[in-house]
């Protein structure tokens, strides 16, 4: 009898098929349920359910579209916090940093395959899980190419006239992506026609970028604030010299002289939390009150363009109540956009 035989005879079939279940919930399931667990205000959720509703949805919107998208943008955050070496998420350790990066890598990908698997529910009609599973592929595909853009651009080595472009389509890609499928889910469930569909992801789409805008002000806020805590998490931004919607916004308001100082400074920073953040406060100081109107405008426009088409106003005013809180600065904002949104 071979080693393998004997190997084989020694351990019964059930044992090695509990002893290894065992181990993949300890390194693989319970970290990710635990991962997709943590606080947040899971708006994209949000998004699908009040899309549904808005477009005329009857009966209870299934459950699986909202937890597909969850699974997705959970994916996207463990593997964006390895690429960023970023300690905290929402508070708590970043997953690499609990469970070590190959373990949280393996998670990462997971979870994108745990988000497609929630669209084959047996809810759905065939015909409704391949356009959904289609939507949620294309989706991804966005978001990748957006994160190569993040990645791989510098603040302080692209020509700053170019800067708005690029972070236009980074948030196009990523944050925007990800909520206009989140809407289209929605709108694709109450079977809504294509000009209302279109609407409705051109909403999700904006949404997703007031988003980012908000994100990007509110990690230089709290750079400034004085907390240890949000000195740990929220610095990645600066510290990979990442093109964000504060630095658009400075060029656009700062003179020639002015910008080529600010970005000096984050040349010359060495990753020292101390300038940097300095820099935050003065970045932040220059271009709050432009962000500000910035967010405030997309979101108005975009609600004005939606109030045109017939939609279910109930759904229409809670959605505003729901996403208002993008629009004012502080501490409600910070617990809304969360530390990599787009990511």
């Amino acid at each position: 009898m071979s080693t393998v035989d004997q190997l084989n005879v020694a351990i019964p079939y059930r044992n090695r098929i509990e002893v290894c279940a065992e181990l993949v919930r300890k390194d693989l399931l319970q970290p990710a349920e635990d991962f997709l667990d943590r606080s947040g205000k899971r708006i994209r959720q949000s998004v699908v359910e009040l899309v549904f509703a808005m477009a005329g949805g009857s009966g209870p919107l299934p459950l699986c579209l909202g937890e597909a998208i969850e699974w997705l943008h959970a994916g996207s955050l463990v593997i964006d916090d390895i690429q960023d070496e970023s300690p905290m998420r929402r508070g708590q350790a970043s997953l690499h940093m609990q469970i070590g990066l190959p373990l949280a890598l393996n998670a990462g990908n997971w979870m994108y395959f745990q988000a497609l698997e929630k669209l084959f529910d047996d809810s759905l009609s065939r015909n409704l899980q391949n356009r959904l599973v289609h939507h949620l592929v294309r989706t991804a595909l966005r978001c990748h190419r957006g994160q190569s853009l993040d990645l791989g651009t510098r603040v302080d080595r692209i020509e700053p006239s170019d800067i708005l472009s690029v972070v236009a389509e980074i948030s196009r890609l990523k944050t925007g992506s990800l909520v206009s499928m989140s809407a289209t889910f929605g709108a694709v469930a109450a079977g809504a026609d294509r000009s209302l569909r279109k609407a409705l992801s051109r909403f999700g789409m904006h949404i997703g970028i007031a988003l980012q805008m908000r994100n990007d002000l509110e990690e230089l806020r709290s750079m400034t604030s004085g907390s240890n805590e949000f000195h740990t998490m929220r610095m990645e931004d600066l510290r990979n010299a990442r093109i964000t919607w504060p630095w658009a916004w400075a060029h656009s308001v700062c003179s020639t002289e002015e910008f080529a100082a600010l970005v000096d400074q984050l040349s010359s920073a060495s990753n020292d939390p101390r300038v940097l953040s300095r820099l935050a406060s003065e970045l932040l100081s220059r271009t709050n009150r432009r962000g500000e109107a910035a967010i405030q405008q997309r979101l108005d426009r975009q609600f004005r363009q939606l109030a045109a088409h017939e939609v279910d106003n109930r759904a229409l005013a809670e959605m505003k109540k729901v996403l208002n809180r993008i629009s004012s600065s502080g501490r409600d904002a910070r617990e809304i956009a969360d530390a990599n949104l787009a990511k």
